[in-house]
């Protein structure tokens, strides 16, 4: 049995404690905001295993400049957070060459052939499979032209077996009688799933942790010793394994270890909820023409998505959710009942420049690291949670870790 602390509280750091107890050690999950009260909360809840490219890709690169100036886009930047955003960016836009592509591409499908598999490992010991819906997620079209282009995506979807179904507005009108006409195409993906509510998934597996006698304390890390001391206000305490799995904040532990200074961003996204329209759509439907998701959740129906670019302590914008209204808006065939708009929120994304997660150890074992997961803390965290129970335990990993090193930005 290893000692083992765990800094941050979201559905990584969680789901590494509940698998960690489960394999008999003793943990302590530390994060002064509590469990889940970041980016974990307010996701999208989709378990995306068909996303398995990288952010930067090269189409990409030729859109940004347009998308940056429209009032409509799912990008943003603040551009007073700009000067501290570009290092990251160049480097980002850097990570669309074709090897670093391709490298990342064939990192982040590893991770997802697993991602399901792990889930249910995790979830069924503790009676709670129901948590995950493997029923499959739908992207839709309007443009008869991003639909053409996008047969070269599918090509490439093949290439990593990732399973699809395309859909014809014959095939939408029946299983979605209540999405816009103005679609016209769509690609089922019925390997992909997503959860009813993710916070309360998340509180979930925290019960569950503490059950098994894990402990949460509300305190935050001041400093991690290369010896796996954890420094809080006035305490220092020892273990045998400090796990660093705290998002965007993450950096600052590593850089001070190590002297690496990892190139990750606080991506921060948005939802809006609609509140008692879940019956509008069966599984979660994105949009290919405005880059949003629809979920339907416990308690309504959730527009997520876009990306702004700022620091992480900036201010809340609710240009992004009023942007989300509107696109759902227009996506449901009898539109939004604007006075069941609900709960607004915002999270801050991890995200590396080639949208690679690190999982690594340094200072000879001591210290692992499971952070910088982008849009897929989700679909990673149990699998995630695996390598680290099988590096903790000094055993062979059942995935290839070499792409998601540290070492790869020294």
């Amino acid at each position: 049995m290893q000692k083992v602390a765990v800094v941050g509280g979201g559905v990584i750091g969680l789901t590494i404690g509940l698998h960690l107890q489960q394999q008999g050690h003793q943990v302590t999950i530390f994060d002064k905001q509590g469990p889940a009260e970041g980016c974990s909360k307010g996701n999208a809840g989709h378990i995306a295993t068909e996303q398995v490219f990288p952010l930067a890709t090269p189409s990409l690169l030729l859109q940004i400049p347009s998308m940056l100036f429209s009032s409509q886009s799912p990008l943003s930047i603040r551009w007073r957070d700009v000067f501290s955003t570009l290092p990251w960016m160049i480097r980002f836009l850097f990570s669309a060459r074709k090897r670093t592509y391709e490298r990342s591409t064939k990192a982040i499908s590893s991770l997802n052939q697993s991602a399901v598999g792990s889930w249910y490992r995790l979830l069924e010991p503790i009676h709670q499979q129901e948590l995950i819906k493997m029923d499959g997620s739908l992207l839709v079209f309007e443009s008869d032209a991003l639909f053409q282009a996008y047969q070269a995506t599918l090509s490439s979807l093949e290439h990593c077996e990732v399973e699809y179904e395309v859909w014809d507005k014959k095939q939408l009108r029946k299983r979605l009688p209540k999405l816009g006409l103005q679609v016209r195409h769509g690609v089922f993906f019925p390997n992909t799933g997503h959860t009813l509510e993710p916070y309360e998934m998340c509180l979930a597996i925290e019960k569950a942790y503490s059950s098994l006698g894990g402990e949460f304390v509300q305190k935050g890390v001041e400093k991690i010793t290369p010896n796996a001391e954890i420094q809080t206000a006035g305490t220092t305490l020892a273990f045998d394994n400090v796990v660093i799995a705290a998002g965007v904040h993450s950096g600052h532990f590593v850089e001070s270890l190590t002297g690496i200074k990892v190139p990750i961003q606080a991506e921060r996204g948005y939802h809006v909820m609609v509140d008692d329209h879940q019956d509008r759509l069966p599984i979660p439907v994105s949009s290919a023409d405005r880059k949003f998701i629809m979920t339907p959740m416990k308690y309504g129906l959730r527009l997520a998505g876009t990306v702004e670019y700022a620091g992480s302590r900036a201010p809340f914008n609710d240009k992004r959710t009023r942007l989300l209204a509107e696109q759902g808006d227009i996506m449901l065939q009898d539109g939004i009942d604007k006075a069941m708009l609900g709960e607004e929120w915002m999270g801050c994304r991890p995200t590396i420049s080639d949208s690679l997660p690190v999982i690594d150890s340094i200072c000879d074992g001591n210290i692992l690291l499971a952070f910088g997961h982008q849009h897929l803390g989700l679909t990673h965290a149990a699998i995630t949670a695996e390598l680290m129970g099988q590096m903790i335990e000094k055993q062979a990993t059942s995935l290839n870790v070499a792409p998601f090193t540290l070492r790869r930005f020294s």
